[in-house]
Formats: structure tokens, sequence, C-alpha cells
């Protein structure tokens, strides 16, 4: 199941917001999740419109969608003094533009693997993903996608509507690469070296274009898209946590 989460942490005056990617899953953010909630931190992980079902639906949606959805969170965590949003892949792309929205009040953002430029015909992708459709369906590196993909494609039909979708992700790419010099807020970042899917030059583009504002990048070396190694999962946790308690204010 694909359900969105809400933890309360009583007394709190910190809360997150976990925000998954194109096709993605709060379920990729549990661990990730119970160690802000240890430090004291209420969080969210949202299920995106159109997203926990069948393709059918999740052509319906689009960025105005998305980024409306998302925006419907962070109003309901108003009352916190901070608020931070970590975003995976296309929720990185949204959790930057609601930063922008000034009375938000975002206190920092966090980018996993989040695309400006994505790999789609280069060799060595193509090799990464034909090595995961060969893995056993036990592989933790095939159980790791199958947890973080909330669509189904059922019915081979339904295949070129997808395209809607893929235009409405590159729409929210461009808003977004254009709008990178009016960030304020400070940003984390994890890019992986192996991943199949985002581009390692993202990281130097968003590094880059975030000229006015603090930012932290961080290379990974052995984690994919969507999986991470033992040993990086527990870097970028323990790098991210330090973010926020860098951060929040009491």
């Amino acid at each position: 199941m694909h359900i969105p989460t809400h933890r309360n942490c009583d007394g709190s005056n910190c809360a997150v917001i976990f925000i998954h990617g194109f096709m993605g899953s709060p379920n990729q953010f549990t661990e990730l999740a119970d160690a802000v909630y240890d430090i004291g931190c209420t969080y969210k992980t949202v299920l995106l419109p159109g997203h926990g079902g069948g393709i059918k639906e999740f052509v319906q949606f689009g960025v105005e969608d998305w980024q409306g959805h998302l925006q419907d969170e962070i109003n309901e965590m108003k009352g916190y003094r901070n608020i931070f949003l970590i975003g995976h892949s296309m929720g990185g792309l949204l959790a930057l533009n609601a930063s922008l929205v000034e009375e938000n009040h975002i206190s920092g953002v966090v980018l996993l693997q989040t695309p400006l430029k994505v790999y789609w015909f280069n060799p060595r992708a193509f090799f990464f993903r034909l090595r995961l459709l060969l893995f056993p369906k036990d592989h933790g590196i095939r159980s790791a996608y199958r947890k973080a993909k909330s669509i189904t494609i059922s019915k081979l039909f339904f295949y070129p509507l997808f395209l809607k979708s893929v235009i409405q992700f590159y729409k929210l790419v461009r808003q977004t690469k254009k709008r990178l010099s009016e960030v304020f807020v400070p940003v984390c970042m994890f890019y992986s070296k192996q991943d199949e899917t985002t581009s390692y030059k993202s990281a130097d583009m968003f590094y880059n274009g975030l000229q006015h504002t603090q930012r932290n990048l961080f290379s990974l070396d052995k984690s994919w898209h969507a999986f991470y190694a033992d040993e990086e999962r527990a870097f970028i946790t323990n790098k991210i946590l330090a973010f926020i308690q860098q951060l929040r204010t009491d």
C-alpha cells in the first residue's frame, strides 16, 4: 500500500515534509522519517495526486495539481516555527518551488537525486536499467524499486498516455531551472554517480544555479536512483539530521 503518513511529535517546533518523485511513493521515506522524529520533529510523507494507483488515474494530474497538493500540506504545518522539505527526484523540484512562496517560511530544503537533466538514451544508464530487470525478485535493489514505485500499468494501450505525464514533468524542470537564482533558503543536495535516471550533471547545474543561498553538495558512489547502499543511507541520514539541527530555531 502506498499511503501518506503523519506522525506528530508533542511539543515540537519543527516539521518535516517528505515529497516523493515522479511515479514514486511515500514508502521511500520510512526510515528517514523515523530518524527525524527521533530528533524531535513532526513529519508528513505525502502522496501526490494521481499516485498510488493505476496509470489511468496518474495521467489525469500534472504540475499544478502536484504543487497545489504540496502547498496544502505546508498550510497544515503553518503552526510550526521550522518547516523543512525533503524531496526525492521530482519531489525536490516541487520542494524548491514551494520554498519560493515567502509566506511558507521554509527553513531548508533537501534534494535527493533531483534532476535538471535526465538519462534517457545513455548507454551506461540503459545497462543499469537492464541489470535491474535481471535481478531476482527478492534482490535488495529490485525490492527497493518495487517499494518506491506507486503506479501500476496493467494494460499496454495506456502506455501512450504516459507521454502526457512526461511532458508535465519536463514543464516542472523548466520552471525550476528558470527560478534557481530566486532561491534563498539553505539547500542540502545528494547525488549518486551511479544514478541511472538523474544525470550527475544535475548536481553541478543546481550548485551553480543556486548562487544566492547556502548550499551543500554530497556525492555518492554506490547508490542508484531509488536504492541506497547501507553505508550511504546512513551517511545521508546523518547529514540531513545535522542540516535540520543546525537550522532549526527554538
